[in-house]
């Protein structure tokens, strides 16, 4: 059967460099090409304006998409976009809905923007069918609170994450992607009332620029606490007021957990190469030994792929043990600590310390990559768990969702302060805690203690606006997300969608129905997260890989395992492995449709163009379009047989890739038949 042999597209080497690069793996130009970062600080709040322009510099339309992390606690509620001189502003819908709205406006050939929360922490911006030679503007705004040390108050904007162990939950098109190109931002800040710096960072006159591989980490002194005021949806006036708590004086009841998995063995950048991240973890418990009080309860526990219980500070002691005993028997329990080795099975491990202790409260102390955590069941156990995340290419989302759903603190430290990040973190557990009751609408107050900082704001009446700018609405925007966890799902969703609040519930979408139309489906261009600049484990690369089946046996090695061997090896010489595993059933449709690029132009495969593929992806394909069952339907719906392949290949696909799934139902509709069920099962694609 012959197939369509059309030119491949040709990249225009300048054009590619002017707009920013090209990527490592499809030496396709990188559409990302500006990152700006706008700065407010009012006493302990904090407001960030993230402006990023999409260009398209190649010959058909794209979709640009980037996953990034974001704080935690942050809170996101604008979104506006420039296209063609037009300033346009999102709106938010529930998370379905935006998705939806979204889809159908590429399926009409529209440009779109969306913007997601795809797990807590973790953010996608999807920009859709930016035509060629186009660019669009596309500026986010979150809003969140400092947390406070003794010394200042911090608060640290993530741009990359490190290798993360375990499989991610999201599909392919929605995770976070690293290794890109190294690009830098523009960062400008604006204090009312303190003193803010960058760590690493030369500001002058408020100006700087970073490099896009490691986190800003804001560090404001001389706050000065003041009401801060913004308005609701609904007109009332916000009053919130973010004042540091200073320190609290109950005893400790608590399991200090630390991790001990190989990626905290990567160097430090602050120091030499020898320093790890979990000696600075071990210098910085032992630098806190002297707040512990007679009264204090400490369990040490510790965890890589398994987990152990180390000891407590009380264990042995007959009569009631003086200061200096708890602090020589937690300095004792220190010495006893492993070095790094393994996996990071954190969910296991905070698991087993649920079971094997009687704290009342968990420290886990941890750089946070790792995917196998499952909150939810964690943050039923009714413990406080607090967080210190260690490390430049740290991870907030799982870590510190948990913490937010159990009424804990996050606290993110640079290794050079993570003494006093562990000295907050222990101060934060000495405050009495309450778990958020259940409210109604309308909102009246929320009361938080978050990060040292203790949190109120209420609603009022008056409607009376005398505000200028941007700061009214990120003020009621972050009091509004600080009262979520206290309603229904039902209730939170319907708040979220009315502040305009980007959540695990609601997202932000627009759509450009003014501007010119794109013809077939645009090609899905990822942008990649640079490499953390501390990063030092070892490059080990894989083919792609899918699920284990009958299909495709050994060819690969699954993602979790893949995790823990290039995740977790820090000790290795840094060197470049490669891996290659020789399919065993290499010619089935299955495993075409597992390795296929279904992002690189969609919709030349959509009309059944196999020009860009391999030999052995075409001689597949041609061979699967003779066989009598696909002929038959091919006809029946009045397509060429090789269309209907890569469409039953694609639809295969669609739960992991975006890409795939819009060929799949350009060709099929949004649902498939009796008969093409048949088809599927016939080629091992169901």
């Amino acid at each position: 059967m012959t197939t369509l042999a059309t030119p491949k597209s040709i990249i225009d080497p300048l054009s590619a460099f002017e707009a920013g690069a090209f990527t490592a793996d499809s030496k396709l130009p990188v559409p990302l090409i500006l990152t700006r970062f706008d700065i407010s600080v009012d006493g302990g709040f904090v407001t960030v304006e993230t402006k990023r322009v999409f260009r398209n510099v190649e010959t058909r339309a794209i979709e640009a998409t980037i996953t990034f992390p974001v704080p935690v606690h942050a809170v996101l509620f604008e979104l506006e976009a420039r296209i063609d001189k037009r300033l346009l502003k999102a709106k938010a819908q529930k998370r379905t809905q935006a998705r939806e709205t979204y889809e159908n406006a590429i399926d009409e050939g529209k440009s779109a923007i969306l913007h997601e929360e795809v797990l807590r922490g973790i953010h996608m911006l999807s920009v859709a069918n930016i035509g060629p030679g186009s660019e669009i503007e596309v500026s986010t705004t979150w809003a969140a609170v400092l947390t406070f040390d003794q010394k200042y108050g911090s608060l640290r904007i993530p741009l990359t994450v490190g290798d993360i162990y375990g499989r991610s939950r999201l599909p392919d098109s929605d995770a976070i992607l690293t290794g890109g190109p190294l690009q830098t931002a523009e960062v400008f800040i604006k204090n009312s009332n303190s003193k803010a710096t960058i760590r690493g960072a030369t500001i002058q006159e408020g100006y700087t620029e970073v490099p896009l591989n490691a986190p800003i980490d804001l560090l404001v002194s001389d706050i000065i606490p003041r009401n801060l005021i913004g308005y609701a949806a609904d007109g009332r006036q916000v009053n919130l007021q973010v004042t540091q708590q200073h320190n609290a004086i109950a005893p400790l009841s608590a399991a200090i957990l630390i991790d001990h998995s190989g990626s905290m063995g990567e160097r430090c950048p602050d120091y030499g190469r020898s320093f790890t991240k979990h000696k600075a973890v071990l210098d910085g418990i032992r630098a806190v030994s002297d707040l512990m009080n007679e009264d204090d309860f400490i369990d040490f526990w510790q965890f890589d792929d398994e987990y152990s219980t180390v000891g407590s500070t009380n264990h042995g002691l007959q009569n009631k043990p003086s200061k200096k005993d708890i602090k020589n028997r937690y300095l004792s329990l220190i010495k006893k600590l492993a070095g790094p080795s393994g996996g990071t099975e954190i969910g296991q491990a905070v698991k087993g310390v649920i079971d094997g202790s009687n704290a009342r409260d968990i420290l886990l102390i941890t750089d946070g990559k790792s995917h196998e955590i499952d909150v939810q069941q964690l943050a039923r156990s009714g413990r406080r768990i607090t967080v210190v995340l260690v490390g430049e290419d740290s991870l907030e989302a799982n870590v510190g969702y948990l913490s937010a759903l159990t009424g804990g603190s996050i606290f993110v430290a640079a290794t050079s302060d993570i003494g006093d990040m562990i000295a907050a973190a222990i101060n934060s557990l000495r405050t009495a805690f309450s778990p958020p009751k259940t409210s109604e609408l309308p909102l009246q107050s929320v009361s938080v203690i978050r990060g040292n900082a203790q949190l109120n704001a209420q609603w009022s009446t008056n409607t009376h606006r005398d505000l200028e700018g941007n700061q009214e609405r990120a003020v009621a925007a972050f009091a509004t997300g600080l009262a979520l966890q206290m309603f229904s799902e039902d209730s939170a969703s319907t708040l979220a969608e009315q502040e305009g609040l980007v959540t695990h519930l609601t997202s932000l979408v627009l759509v450009d129905e003014a501007g010119s139309i794109q013809e077939g489906i645009p090609a899905n261009r990822k942008v990649a997260l640079p490499a953390p600049s501390s990063s030092y484990s070892p490059s080990i690369r894989f083919n792609k890989s899918s699920p284990m089946d009958d299909y495709s046996m050994n060819y690969s090695i699954s993602h979790s395992r893949a995790s823990r061997i290039s995740y977790d090896a820090p000790n290795i010489e840094r060197e470049e492995i490669a891996i290659n595993f020789e399919p065993i059933f290499k010619h089935s449709a299955r495993h075409i449709a597992d390795t296929l690029v279904w992002d690189k132009d969609p919709t030349k495969l959509s009309k059944g163009d196999l020009s860009d593929l391999s030999e052995n992806e075409i001689e597949v394909i041609n061979e699967t379009a003779l066989l009598s069952e696909i002929q038959k339907l091919a006809l029946s719906l009045n397509m060429t047989a090789i269309v209907l392949v890569i469409a039953l290949m694609a639809q295969s696909q669609a739960g992991m890739n975006r890409s795939a799934a819009r060929i799949a139902k350009s060709v099929l509709g949004p649902s498939l038949g009796e008969e093409e069920n048949k088809c599927m099962v016939l080629l091992g694609l169901q």
